[in-house]
């Protein structure tokens, strides 16, 4: 028992060694033989816990990911507060951990990366799915939740390479076409019957509200 404890704590050093080390340095740039030295493990720890450099790089990311998802199922509240403060949890992930979040997010070319990011974007449609509505998965909406994740990844990560919009503005963009997404989707497929979540959420902002009755007026001159 002992024994294991010790070996728990070791793999959990080194994981959190790991994210400070991926989210700031590239994976090539990253010596595993300095990282177990910086925490007091033999570098042979990283081959026996995870089976070498490589698989230690994909259960850094791996647990990058899952810590996110558990802090974005603990929210709790209206769901525009959980939106908003979700997208505040994306945005501080992004400028704490700027390379992890780079290899998760950014279109990559390595198959076992882009596996634990459709992973964990499955999930997130799946959530948001459940939130707008109670009466099925509707292959209409479920297509546009899952192009609203993926703009939301872009939109943070044009955010982060570029800066050339305020934090606040990204936030606002984001709510703005998670709004629209349902709306859209709505006009194609009427049948989506929305939650009451869903609805309190439109109605307590302004935005929505306002675009809500640009389309009903856009309605009324084409008819």
């Amino acid at each position: 028992m002992v024994g294991n404890r010790r070996g728990e704590a070791s793999r959990a050093a080194l994981l959190a060694a790991g994210k400070a080390a991926f989210s700031g340095d590239r994976y090539e740039e990253v010596s595993i033989v300095d990282l177990a030295r910086s925490i007091g493990v033999a570098a042979g720890s990283i081959s026996y816990h995870f089976g070498g450099k490589r698989g230690f790089y994909l259960a850094v990311l791996e647990q990058a990911a899952e810590e996110f998802w558990g802090d974005l199922l603990a929210l709790r509240g209206p769901a525009l507060d959980r939106l908003t403060r979700g997208i505040d949890r994306l945005l501080d992930e992004a400028e704490q951990q700027p390379r992890a979040f780079e290899a998760l997010f950014a279109d990559v070319a390595d198959a076992e990366v882009r596996q634990i990011r459709d992973r964990h974007r499955t999930q997130l449609t799946d959530a948001l799915v459940v939130e707008v509505t109670d009466s099925g998965s509707s292959p209409v909406l479920r297509a546009a939740i899952a192009g609203f994740v993926a703009y939301i990844e872009g939109l943070v990560l044009h955010w982060t390479r570029t800066r050339d919009i305020t934090r606040d503005q990204v936030k606002d963009l984001a709510v703005g076409n998670m709004f629209g997404t349902i709306l859209a989707a709505l006009r194609t497929d009427p049948n989506i019957e929305l939650t009451q979540r869903a609805i309190d959420a439109a109605l307590s902002d302004p935005q929505a509200l306002a675009f809500l009755g640009s389309l009903s007026t856009a309605s009324k001159t084409t008819e």
